[in-house]
């Protein structure tokens, strides 16, 4: 846009004005030649306005052009400053207190920034940590993709990157050791459902029973192991009122005292299913190895942290013995907080099963598999963790015994 305004062009122009005001008031002299003097001051005037009109019309913008590189430099407006005023931007809000979290409908979704290079790298600490063990130790892998890829709002999608690409590369990095768990399709087929919650990230419980169904699937488990959610509602527990991290992200003691409105008015209700076998269930102190009984589903702490109703919670290690199975299958779990909603589900397969949490848990994870007989191993990782150097770094780590 041009700098000369209707304000900028009366600052600049106002010189002229005063130089012609001075010029019409010159007194006319008694001399035979006022008459043409008087013309000559007409004429002159009339060409200074002549040129004063190119200038402004055909001119100004060209010095613009130049005077531009004088000016202050307007911020380039990117997905993280994008407003709802801008064309471009999708319907909703982008919270005020924290851009990243996007609120539409009532529902919150985040950006993903995750690249090929981070998705290879991911893939690549699994080949090289799984690389070492037995043979006849089955490996798969299962990443899970969060809302935004699936939230019905695909102007949305424009500010964050594809995680179907991410997905695919990081399967097509893994070598054969490695079975990836594709949740990309069913979670897709679900997508109208309450898998995700609307002010968190997490998976709900049935986001974990297709997570479960899927790997079920994948790892070949009998009839018998795939649960119906008939079959498991009849064990059903909830906690109500759950008020999610976006709430939490969104939240200004003056502005949003109670996060984004639209959030806390839509907060969500945290559902389990208890599972339909008997089992026994400890955690275990990584400093003495002493085993405490405990529940896999409890209530607990739910008024505090609602999500703790899940397995393997803020737990390091935990061990779950089936007492209706006996197969010699026994399961390590190797997952984030994204795993908790799907562990309980896996429990009717194994004679037992291990889970141990990526940022608690102390110890070479090499050493424990072949101590405690593990014949399966699976990585269960949010997409955003698979794409964060410091958790890559952290599973190495934790298989190299550097911690």
């Amino acid at each position: 846009m041009s700098n000369f305004s209707h304000r900028g062009y009366e600052h600049r122009t106002g010189g002229y004005g005063r130089r012609r005001h001075k010029a019409s008031g010159f007194k006319r002299k008694s001399s035979g030649n006022g008459f043409i003097r008087y013309f000559v001051i007409i004429a002159a005037v009339i060409a200074a306005a002549a040129l004063i009109f190119i200038f402004v019309k055909y001119l100004g913008p060209f010095v613009d052009s130049f005077k531009d590189t004088d000016t202050e430099a307007q911020p380039i407006e990117t997905a993280d400053t994008a407003t709802p005023d801008s064309p471009d931007a999708p319907s909703g809000s982008f919270d005020i207190v924290d851009s990243k979290v996007f609120v539409s409908e009532g529902s919150g979704y985040v950006m993903f920034k995750g690249i090929d290079d981070t998705a290879v790298n991911y893939s690549a600490v699994l080949n090289s940590v799984t690389s070492p063990l037995a043979d006849d130790v089955s490996v798969y892998s299962m990443v899970i993709p969060t809302n935004t890829e699936f939230g019905l709002y695909p102007d949305y999608r424009k500010y964050s990157n594809s995680q179907k690409d991410n997905l695919e590369k990081m399967r097509s990095a893994l070598m054969d050791r490695v079975t990836d768990v594709d949740l990309y399709g069913t979670f897709d087929l679900h997508k109208n459902e309450y898998i995700y919650y609307r002010t968190d990230e997490s998976l709900t419980y049935l986001g974990g029973y297709y997570a479960y169904r899927e790997f079920a699937q994948t790892a070949g488990f009998k009839p018998d192991y795939i649960y119906s959610t008939e079959k498991l509602s009849e064990k059903k527990g909830n906690v109500r009122r759950f008020e999610g991290s976006f709430i939490a992200r969104t939240t200004d003691e003056k502005l949003q005292p109670h996060g984004n409105q639209e959030l806390f008015d839509n907060a969500d209700t945290v559902d389990f299913f208890k599972l339909p076998v008997h089992y026994n269930c400890f955690s275990v102190d990584l400093e003495s190895g002493d085993e405490t009984e405990t529940d896999l589903f409890t209530t607990e702490k739910s008024n505090s942290d609602p999500l703790s109703v899940f397995p393997a919670k803020d737990t390091a290690l935990l061990k779950i013995y089936n007492v209706e199975n006996d197969n010699d299958e026994n399961l390590l779990i190797i997952k984030d907080h994204a795993g908790e909603p799907v562990i309980g589900y896996l429990v009717p397969a194994y004679e037992e099963v291990h889970v141990i949490d990526t940022e608690l848990y102390k110890g070479n994870i090499n050493e424990y598999i072949q101590e405690n007989d593990i014949t399966h191993v699976l990585f269960i990782s949010s997409i955003t963790d698979a794409n964060n150097s410091l958790y890559c770094q952290r599973l190495r780590d934790l298989f190299d015994n550097n911690i």
